[in-house]
């Protein structure tokens, strides 16, 4: 009787650790809102994520960090995570790593002219963070996320939650 059960258990339990695998091909779009450090602002931005296999998904972003303090910034991502199941298999941690564009402009006014002066600084640098999804239904997920990006002269954190359709 104990084999029995015991067998029974370890069934559910590899049927469960199945369950809790992305599907390869999966895609999902949707937007994200949130704070960056470097000037104390927020950004809003559009992401994409591709599933190129059970534990590994491409994720470019395209962001704008609004204006403070005289800045704002245009960000492209491209970010790649390695999701893992927790407890089931509506959610996921993730850790993250990616390359980071980032073109910042500085704003000033010129007071004779009264002109807006603007400075363009376009770097590259990198991204490392981690995130948490929760799967609501088959095509819905939200998610927040933490990064920091390593630009020079322009290094932020950035926290963010989101919500995506999943296609």
């Amino acid at each position: 009787m104990i084999k029995k059960v015991f067998t029974t258990l370890a069934a559910a339990a590899i049927a469960v650790a199945a369950q809790a695998q992305l599907a390869a091909g999966e895609k999902s779009l949707g937007p994200k809102i949130g704070y960056v450090s470097h000037n104390s602002s927020c950004v809003a931005g559009l992401v994409f994520q591709y599933n190129l296999s059970s534990r590994v998904r491409l994720a470019p972003e395209l962001s704008c960090v609004f204006r403070n303090k005289s800045q704002d910034a245009l960000l492209i991502d491209l970010n790649v995570h390695m999701p893992f199941g927790v407890g089931s298999d509506r959610a996921w941690l993730y850790p993250l790593a990616g390359l980071a564009f980032n073109s910042w402009s500085t704003h000033g006014v010129v007071t004779a002219d009264d002109d807006d002066v603007t400075t363009h600084v376009n770097r590259f640098g990198l991204n490392a963070g981690a995130g948490f999804e929760l799967r609501c239904s088959e095509t819905l997920k939200i998610n927040i996320e933490a990064k920091y990006t390593l630009v020079k002269s322009y290094s932020a954190a950035y926290v963010t939650a989101g919500i995506s359709y999943v296609f």
